[in-house]
């Protein structure tokens, strides 16, 4: 049995993508800034602030940090959901996407609208973070940036599982991605035996 080179391709970097949001997911939205004006915290993650990047406990929960910032909160609920909802959609697409690697031509199609849900839901999570970090909710409330963050290595996973996924989703309409059970099989005529 002969594999498709793009199917393979497609696992690879769905698994890829899939591992990026699995990491992603804990990891900081957004890290303590510049020594001259840091921020309370080292991390800011989807639930919770951390004094050091790479602790597992979290310090102060994003509820408690934000409670006055009504519009955040529900960018970052907005955020955890998603985030969660991203990481079984792109699980699936793995999965079914191993699958059609042997067979299920059909899955195709299913593989192509988990990606596409996908990037709709990664697209809102790193959205929303970004919104937060450029843009003031209340008077009260300062952007992130402003309170001394950047960018984290959370937000970069996602961006980059993102774009992995987009491009899956080109592979996917690719002609050259049909299995060996959709090609159209030649009949043979039987021939006289000589």
């Amino acid at each position: 049995m002969a594999y498709s080179v793009p199917l393979i391709l497609y696992v690879i970097i769905q698994f890829a993508a899939f591992l990026l949001v699995l990491a992603g997911t804990p990891s900081g939205m957004f890290r303590s800034g510049s020594p001259s004006f840091p921020g309370l915290f080292g991390c800011i993650t989807l639930w919770g602030l951390k004094l050091t990047c790479a602790s597992v406990d979290y310090d102060l929960t994003i509820h408690f940090f934000f409670r006055n910032c009504r519009n955040r909160l529900n960018l970052f609920r907005a955020a955890q959901g998603l985030a969660i909802v991203t990481i079984f959609v792109y699980g699936a697409a793995f999965i079914l996407g191993s699958i059609l690697l042997f067979c299920c031509s059909f899955l195709r199609w299913v593989c192509l609208a988990l990606n596409i849900v996908g990037i709709a839901t990664l697209c809102v999570v790193w959205a929303a973070m970004a919104v937060m970090y450029n843009k003031t909710d209340d008077p009260q409330c300062s952007t992130v940036r402003e309170m001394g963050y950047r960018y984290g290595a959370g937000f970069v996973l996602f961006v980059v599982s993102w774009i992995l996924d987009i491009i899956n989703t080109f592979m996917l309409l690719l002609p050259c991605t049909v299995t060996d059970s959709e090609a159209p099989e030649k009949v043979k005529s039987p021939a006289a035996q000589e």
